[in-house]
């Protein structure tokens, strides 16, 4: 198969996982109390919540078995996000207004898995159907003394 073409069929797959996946999330760089509708528009299995020093964890488990983990800082911002499972959640969603810039630097990157850093934004997604992982953060609202290697 051409470059191209698998770049072009990898966008495609990326962009009707999306579509086709369940609505909202807690959006990266926003208030955490949107979690407790979250819970209700997902049709949530499943929810935990563990709290460390410096941040608390909201764990979601989607109906279709996806965890999303929901990064939360002391001042209730969302400065990660992260997920697994057989089917994408809602990128466009979970990203907020950090998608546009997420799509546009991935407009230009060639092959799986998909990422971004920057000074703004870092973003790994990969896997394929049916296995799906990723996480996103926004690096300068990650709490001091935070390590980014928990969003996972």
């Amino acid at each position: 198969m051409k470059p191209m073409l698998s770049t072009s069929i990898a966008r495609a797959m990326l962009g009707a996982s999306c579509a086709l996946s369940f609505a909202a999330h807690a959006t990266l760089g926003q208030n955490a109390n949107t979690v407790d509708s979250d819970l209700t528009r997902l049709h949530a299995v499943a929810h935990t919540s563990t709290t460390q020093s410096a941040y608390s964890v909201h764990l979601i488990t989607m109906p279709s078995g996806t965890l999303v983990r929901e990064y939360v800082a002391p001042n209730g911002i969302v400065f990660g996000v992260a997920w697994q499972g057989p089917t994408l959640p809602d990128l466009k969603s979970m990203l907020g207004t950090s998608f546009d810039q997420y799509v546009a630097a991935t407009a230009t990157r060639r092959g799986t898995p998909l990422a971004v850093s920057n000074n703004d934004l870092v973003v790994f997604s990969g896997g394929h159907l049916r296995a799906f992982a990723g996480h996103a953060y926004l690096p300068q609202a990650v709490p001091a003394g935070v390590d980014v290697g928990i969003i996972q």
